[in-house]
């Protein structure tokens, strides 16, 4: 089973998950080994932590804060680690990226106030280098000057407070779709609850145009299809403790296999309508976070970068460079427009932006603590949102319709995570309906509820 200190998630997970210790500092960028002769057991490993700030406020104070954790790779100790760190940055627009030597604060963190020049426009682009004075380097994200980390400058939010939660009225589903029983025959679906570790059911799943439901039975090897009536399964190769599915808009099934503990890379297969393996893209980054279908194919969130790398165009998969030089800090979408997600313990600020335009903003704020940004879908120019929202021993998730006046349509809904699953994959929304992965010790289940109007 993954560790969940493996997963930041920083733009998305804000920590204090019930029974979930989660690191709300992000790591998006590790360097092994070093250059020329120096050997990884010697050189020792430099890992670099920094949350990307994403969306800022126009005349928000900004600071960019990067935290270096030495270790070293192997038996033998490493030599000292000395680290220095040089920032890159430019407004947008701007042709050149101004060089700004790292300070190095009290604390061992590095930081940059981010000026007021870079924060009056439509955003800034940015990126480091470090050196740990072992022979190793990082450059974080790993494309550099051709593929930054930036942030949007919002002059207008829409802000959206959620009061003080009411745990207990949850909404019922309309319908169940699918229901499952655990084991390995031809109508369950696999359960791994070995001793001393979680129970890990069914990772995720996705929805395709027919509706049909496409799930990510990996403990059994198998994709299963539930639609017509029946359910169908296909063999798939897997070697991760948990995945991500999304169906293609040419209807081909991409799967995210994080590779497991066994030091296998991580990859993206895609499937074709009979089962059969029409593409496969070793994926750029150390973990892929999350699988989403986009306009010109899947597209993963990749651990450490915190960016969105495309991994495929219809069937064929993209090489390491290609994903690197791709990579986005927003999830692309339909329309040329992308979806940006930050999550902090205090707010969820989620926008649409096209480009260097953001096209609508929202701060959600919450006397109950806010726990991650579980889905964030574009829905004309608003989104439909779900965060979790937890107290010291209950949780549950808020379905929220974020328009351009504020908050319409919103429910609640439980949980039911009786099973691990990838942490964001429990929901999917197509159309005028939400989709939700459930399990509990009878099974796991997806269910559905209409949404629209008030409530």
């Amino acid at each position: 089973m993954r560790n969940m200190w493996r997963w930041p998630l920083a733009g998305f997970m804000t920590g204090g998950l019930v029974g979930v210790a989660l690191l709300t500092i992000n790591i998006v960028g590790t360097a092994w080994g070093g250059a020329g002769a120096v050997r990884a057991d010697a050189a020792g490993r430099m890992d670099v932590l920094h949350t990307p700030p994403l969306l800022v406020s126009a005349g928000e104070s900004t600071a960019l804060s990067y935290e270096i954790v030495c270790s070293p790779a192997g038996e033998e100790p490493a030599a000292p680690c000395s680290p220095s760190g040089t920032l890159h940055v430019r407004a947008v627009g701007d042709r050149t990226f101004e060089d700004v030597p790292l300070a190095r604060l009290a604390d061992g963190r590095f930081s940059y106030s981010v000026p007021a020049s870079f924060r009056g426009g439509t955003g800034f682009e940015y990126y480091v280098t470090f050196q740990d004075g072992r022979g190793n380097s990082a450059t974080v994200p790993a494309g550099g000057a051709d593929a930054p980390e930036r942030a949007w400058i919002v002059s207008k939010w829409t802000t959206v407070d959620l009061g003080t939660h009411s745990f207990g009225s949850t909404r019922s589903p309309d319908s169940v779709l699918v229901s499952s029983a655990w084991g390995a025959g031809p109508s369950d679906l696999g359960l791994n609850d070995g001793r001393e570790q979680s129970r890990i059911g069914p990772s995720g799943f996705d929805v395709a145009a027919d509706g049909a439901v496409v799930l990510l039975d990996q403990v059994n090897h198998r994709l299963a299809r539930y639609g017509n009536g029946r359910v169908e399964h296909f063999p798939i190769e897997f070697r991760g403790g948990e995945g991500d599915v999304a169906v293609g808009n040419d209807g081909t099934v991409w799967v995210l296999d994080d590779g497991g503990s066994q030091g296998h890379v991580a990859v993206v297969r895609g499937y074709g309508a009979a089962g059969q393996l029409v593409g496969r893209a070793g994926l750029a980054a150390p973990l892929g976070e999350m699988l989403r279908a986009g306009p010109n194919g899947p597209v993963v969130h990749s651990y450490p970068s915190e960016m969105w790398l495309p991994v495929a165009t219809g069937q064929a998969g993209h090489t390491a460079a290609q994903q690197i030089a791709g990579a986005r800090p927003g999830r692309p979408v339909i329309g040329g427009r992308e979806v940006v997600v930050r999550a902090s313990p205090e707010e969820a600020r989620l926008a649409l932006v096209a480009g260097n335009r953001v096209i609508s903003a929202w701060r959600v704020v919450s006397q109950t603590n806010l726990g991650e940004v579980q889905l964030a879908e574009p829905n004309g120019n608003g989104i439909t949102a779900i965060v979790r929202l937890w107290a010291e021993k209950q949780a549950e998730f808020r379905v929220l319709q974020l328009g351009q006046n504020g908050l319409g349509d919103s429910f609640t809904v439980t949980p039911a995570e009786w099973a691990e699953s990838a942490p964001l994959s429990r929901f999917r929304v197509r159309g005028g309906t939400l989709y939700q992965l459930r399990s509990s010790p009878a099974g796991a289940e997806i269910v559905a509820y209409r949404m629209g109007g008030a409530r």
